[in-house]
């Protein structure tokens, strides 16, 4: 039993530990665009996911709909 636990140790860390498996950010998430932009930004130049979501008209423009932004193409609620 003990051989499983420390088989299964380091996965559990690795899996916990890993920025991919980490929950997606949207909008919702961020109080203003501008705030977006910058975690938008900063994904995107380091090669990491999570960003793509963030700029649904694919201008180059994270939330668009949140305080500060253009609050074109927003989705209706």
């Amino acid at each position: 039993m003990k051989n499983i636990g420390l088989t299964l140790l380091p996965l559990i860390l690795l899996a916990l530990s890993t920025p991919a498996l980490a929950k997606a950010k949207s909008c919702k998430d961020f109080k203003t665009q501008q705030e977006a932009q910058v975690y938008y930004e900063t994904r995107k130049k380091a090669g990491q996911t999570g960003w793509k979501n963030l700029d649904r008209d694919k201008d180059g423009r994270a939330c668009d709909c949140n305080k500060g932004g253009n609050g074109k193409s927003c989705p209706k609620n």
